[in-house]
């Protein structure tokens, strides 16, 4: 089955995103926008692929030696394919994709798979094949969701809810307040971890601009100012929590407060809520998030990242019999 396979431009940028925003497992992490605004850190080495002129499959991808990477920029990446594309069209294509680029100098491939509950159509068909490539499990990683429809509020969150509310406090919506909840952010992250937060206040302010219908700032305030916020990632029909973060001098029961009047509203419409990873690497889980976590329902669900040797393609050969 013959294939065109070719490199992401810039003047393909609608005929990606089109794709991007139909596909079966895309999000808008993946449409170019959000890619493009730390390009300038990325030898970007994205692919389109093509069959009979149709677009049926991209690779949010850069390169990093003979490295193929898909995408370290991302909080996840992978094959992104046409959501009527069956697996025997897939185990072709990902064979014709390896072989482009071993033809391009490259060894190996590594991916964050796309966690199944961010999809628009389920499918953990790119797993298997992974798997079936002998390709190296490098990491799982977990993420804490809430099953909306049947959630249960342990008793310390119930008890902080109970006192919290009855003071006078008010939560907000509008992006106007996000140069404030990004200094909650930053002073946090520095206090606690030494570092930055991924986004700077000029690049996430750009991605709320051009991501209007998926990137949302709830905040909580009293009578003296800003107590915390989250920003969330609308993903497909999830809500994604972003950042969660609370000022170091303020209740941090105002926090469950502001949490629990996110998974009120959005029930409805949404039924998981991502409240992220509680991973602290090599050393396992945070155990304070972990349990914060769980307080307000959530399970594990997880991401699955692989190195797979590209000349481990021929392998797929014998999966249809």
């Amino acid at each position: 089955m013959s294939y065109q396979i070719i490199r992401y431009r810039e003047d393909l940028k609608n005929q990606w995103d089109d794709f991007i925003a139909n596909s079966g497992n895309g999000t808008f992490l993946h449409r170019r926008d959000y890619m493009d605004y730390h390009a300038n850190r990325f030898d970007d080495f994205s692919l389109m692929i093509f069959k009979d002129n149709t677009l049926i499959s991209t690779l949010p991808a850069h390169r990093v030696g003979t490295q193929l990477i898909a995408h370290n920029g991302l909080t996840y990446s992978d094959f992104i394919f046409d959501k009527r594309l069956r697996i025997a069209p897939q185990i072709d294509l990902i064979n014709a994709a390896f072989d482009f680029l071993l033809n391009q100098g490259f060894t190996d491939f590594s991916v964050k798979t796309i966690p199944s509950f961010f999809h628009s159509q389920p499918n953990a068909s790119s797993l298997y094949l992974y798997h079936r490539m002998q390709g190296y499990l490098s990491e799982i990683k977990p993420f804490f969701v809430l099953h909306t429809n049947n959630y249960q509020l342990n008793k310390d969150r119930k008890k902080n809810l109970k006192r919290i509310q009855k003071q006078n406090l008010s939560i907000s919506d509008e992006l106007k307040y996000l140069d404030n909840y990004w200094q909650i952010v930053s002073k946090n992250l520095l206090q606690t971890h030494k570092t930055q937060p991924v986004h700077t206040l000029e690049e996430i302010q750009l991605l709320t601009q051009k991501f209007p219908e998926q990137i949302k700032l709830l905040t909580i305030f009293n009578q003296t100012g800003m107590l915390g916020g989250a920003l969330l990632f609308i993903i497909n029909k999830v809500i994604h929590f972003q950042y969660i973060n609370a000022d170091p001098n303020a209740d941090k029961s105002a926090i469950d407060l502001l949490i629990f009047h996110i998974i009120e509203r959005y029930k409805k419409d949404f039924n998981l809520i991502s409240f992220g990873s509680s991973s602290a690497g090599e050393q396992g889980l945070n155990s304070g998030l972990t349990y914060w976590k769980e307080s307000f329902g959530c399970k594990i669900l997880n991401q699955y990242s692989y190195k797979i040797k590209l000349q481990n393609r021929s392998l797929l050969n014998s999966i249809m019999q």
